[in-house]
């Protein structure tokens, strides 16, 4: 297969596993940590736990807690958790997803996979994450309580966003969509499990010309699902953006908090669990004003 029309293969050598990170230069590490000036800290992860947001076809989070007490002396507690990789909020490998048997940078699949793991791509060589965060509010600028189920974040609605917002994207910027899709979870999670609203593989020329680093979203998947199992088994947005781009994906977040108060513009901060050969993990992401 021929490299795809909108990518970034080759961009940083042929041997590149990081993408979009090598757009994180010591300059916007420190312009970026510059940002705050309020000292003020928003944790947008949800919970995890069994009954908390995830993909609806993955197994639920399960945890048990073994303790011991000794009477006359020390008591202790302790939990073993067993758990998708893709569990709550956490952020994609760009080996995690491919298309026609090439992942990122032209690499064949057959020789990175297997079940011990991926060899390209892998979550580990993320490490760390600190920029500019910017969050485009697409539902309030609707002025809906959430965008419809299946519903396409255009390129167009993200320009609309960030025009009304007085918000520009600059290189190396991590996206946060909010489409409200979160605000149904407790209220209507059937709703919420049968599909969810988002960008699709449409957005690539849009995510190129931005020099985005990561898209994040309120939703299970970060792109527009129209229904759940889905027929077509097919996940756009997700091998547009990691197989293509290097572009990394940050799923189940919780933005409302953001939204509340209208914080558009902040230093966002994340490091994911460093798993070995993992195509995703688990992670927290801070958002500083």
């Amino acid at each position: 297969m021929a490299k795809p029309k909108v990518s970034n293969w080759g961009r940083w050598g042929r041997a590149d596993q990081r993408g979009m990170l090598n757009l994180l230069t010591p300059q916007v590490v420190l312009r970026s940590l510059r940002m705050p000036k309020q000292g003020k800290v928003y944790n947008l992860a949800v919970p995890l736990e069994s009954k908390g947001p995830q993909f609806a076809e993955f197994h639920k989070t399960w945890r048990i807690t073994h303790y011991e007490n000794d009477p006359k002396g020390m008591g202790i507690a302790d939990d073993v958790v067993i758990m998708e990789a893709h569990s709550g909020t956490h952020i994609d490998g760009i080996g995690h997803a491919w298309r026609e048997g090439l992942m990122y940078n032209g690499k064949r699949w057959g020789r990175a996979v297997s079940s011990k793991g991926i060899q390209w791509g892998a979550v580990h060589n993320v490490g760390w994450i600190i920029t500019r965060g910017v969050m485009l509010d697409v539902a309030a600028h609707k002025g809906v309580r959430h965008l419809k189920r299946g519903e396409v974040v255009t390129p167009d609605m993200l320009d609309a966003a960030a025009k009304a917002q007085g918000t520009r994207l600059r290189p190396g910027d991590v996206l946060l969509i909010r489409t409200g899709w979160s605000t149904i979870f407790d209220t209507s999670r059937p709703l919420w499990d049968s599909g969810e609203p988002g960008p699709d593989g449409s957005i690539a020329p849009w995510l190129k010309a931005h020099d985005v680093l990561a898209v994040g979203a309120d939703t299970p998947g970060v792109e527009a699902i129209r229904e759940i199992p889905m027929t077509d088994g097919d996940l756009p947005l997700h091998t547009v953006a990691m197989r293509d781009l290097g572009v990394y994906l940050i799923e189940n977040l919780n933005l409302e908090e953001l939204a509340r108060d209208k914080v558009y513009e902040f230093l966002f901060i994340a490091a994911p669990l460093r798993l070995m050969n993992a195509t995703g993990a688990g992670m927290t992401p801070l958002a500083v004003v």
